[in-house]
C-alpha cells in the first residue's frame, strides 16, 4: 500500500483512476470496513485503484480541542490495518482551519479533482465536509457527473452488532468503562495501545513484577483495571498483564500504564511496544501493605494466563 502523507502535496499530473472513500475513519471497526471492503471491490470491478483519504489530526481538535475525543488509532496504524485490508493508497489530508473554510465543491476539485480521475465514490450514511459541513452525498455526487459521468455514487449504511450500530463512540465508552472485550468484538480485533517505555518507580521489580511503564500515549487510555495483554515489541509478541492506575497502595497520583511481561528480564527503556488488551481481569483496589499487593498480582498473573488461553 502507498501512503501519501501530504495529500495536498503529491504529483498533480499522474491523476490515476480510483474508487475512493474519505472520512476520519477513528478505530476503523467493522462498519468502517464494510465501506472500505465496498472501495476495494469496487477498484478491482473498474480496473481501478482504491483510495481512502483521511484527516490529521482529527478535525474537531483544530476546530473544537475541548470537545475532541481521544483517538482509538494513530495513523501509523491506520497505514497498517489498511494494508491488511488490501487498500491501494492511504492519503492523509493534513486538517486545518483554512481547510475547513473551504466550499464544498471547490474542496473537491482541489483536494481530489485535481489528483485523482473518479471511477467510484463510497460514503456512509451521515457523511459532510467543506465549510460549515454543507458538503454532502448530493455534493459529490453532482461533482462526480461533472467529473465522469459514468462513476457511481454507493452509500454503505451503518451494520450493527451486539451492542448495536458499530461506531467510535461507543468503542470510546466501552473502552471508558473497561470493556475491552466489547470494544474487541466491534473492532474485530483487540484494541491496542502504542507508546513508549519510560523509567517508573520500579516497586514492582523489588515485588517480583517488573513492569514496563508505557509513556508517549496518544490514544484513549482503557478504564483503571487489571487486564490481560498480549505485548508486541521488537516483531515478536509476548504474554502479559497491564495496570491501569493511580497506584491507591502507595498513595501516588498520575495515572501509569504499567505492563508485566511473563518470562521477561531485559531492560527496554526507550523502545517503542504496543499493548493488546484481551480481557478485564479487576477494577484498581488499594490494599493495606504492599505484600498484600504482590499476593494478589500472583493471582492476576494466574488469571491474566487462563483468559489468554482462552481467547
Amino acid at each position: 500500500m502507498e501512503l501519501i502523507s501530504n495529500w495536498a502535496e503529491q504529483n498533480a499530473s499522474l491523476r490515476p483512476r480510483a474508487a475512493f472513500s474519505i472520512g476520519v475513519f477513528d478505530g476503523l471497526h467493522l462498519g468502517h470496513r464494510a465501506l472500505i471492503d465496498t472501495v476495494i471491490k469496487n477498484a478491482a470491478r473498474l480496473k481501478a485503484q482504491s483510495l481512502i483519504l483521511t484527516f490529521e489530526p482529527h478535525p474537531l481538535q483544530i476546530l473544537a480541542p475541548a470537545a475532541a475525543p481521544p483517538v482509538l488509532t494513530t495513523l501509523e496504524q491506520k497505514a497498517e490495518i489498511l494494508e491488511a485490508w488490501g487498500l491501494d493508497r492511504l492519503g492523509v489530508l493534513r486538517f486545518t482551519r483554512e481547510m475547513a473554510a473551504v466550499e464544498a465543491q471547490k474542496f473537491l476539485y482541489q483536494f481530489l479533482g485535481k489528483f485523482i480521475e473518479p471511477a467510484a465514490a463510497v460514503l456512509g450514511p451521515d457523511f459532510n465536509f467543506g465549510k460549515d459541513a454543507k458538503g454532502d452525498a448530493a455534493s459529490i455526487e453532482e461533482w462526480l457527473n461533472q467529473s465522469n459521468p459514468k462513476a457511481r455514487l454507493s452509500i454503505v449504511e451503518a451494520i450493527a452488532g451486539q451492542n448495536g450500530l458499530f461506531a467510535s463512540s461507543q468503542i470510546r465508552q466501552d473502552l471508558k468503562s473497561g470493556l475491552v472485550e466489547s470494544a474487541s468484538r466491534s473492532l474485530d480485533r483487540p484494541y491496542r495501545l502504542l507508546g513508549v517505555v519510560k523509567h517508573g518507580q520500579a516497586r514492582g521489580r523489588t515485588m517480583g513484577f517488573p513492569t514496563a511503564n508505557l509513556g508517549c500515549i496518544r490514544q484513549l487510555i482503557p478504564d483503571a483495571g487489571v487486564y490481560a495483554v498480549r505485548v508486541n515489541l521488537e516483531e515478536q509478541v509476548y504474554a502479559g498483564m497491564t495496570s491501569i492506575g493511580y497506584n491507591p497502595t502507595f498513595g501516588e497520583q498520575p495515572m501509569t500504564v504499567e505492563t508485566h511481561i511473563f518470562d521477561f528480564e531485559r531492560f527496554i527503556y526507550g523502545q517503542r511496544l504496543s499493548i493488546d488488551f484481551i480481557a478485564r481481569l479487576r477494577s484498581m483496589i488499594r490494599f493495606e501493605s504492599p505484600e498484600q499487593l504482590a499476593s494478589q498480582l500472583d493471582k492476576d498473573r494466574a488469571n491474566a494466563r487462563k483468559a489468554l488461553e482462552q481467547s
